[in-house]
């Protein structure tokens, strides 16, 4: 799939990733539940794939 997003757009989904991924930090921190932990460290860390992804090419100047 191929996703293309202007300047804003593009800011706008990093500033979203960012926002999620702090809160998402914050429940793995605050849960006992070894299974819905596991859950968000999965879920986390393709959030930090997509966020490279996105960071890539805007570091390029693209």
């Amino acid at each position: 799939m191929e996703l293309y997003l202007d300047t804003k757009e593009t800011d706008l989904l990093m500033r979203l990733l960012d926002r999620s991924l702090e809160e998402i930090q914050r429940e793995i921190n605050h849960t006992d539940h070894a299974a819905f932990k596991a859950g968000l460290k999965v879920d986390q860390n393709l959030m930090y794939g997509i966020l490279a992804k996105i960071k890539a090419p805007a570091a390029m100047g693209i």
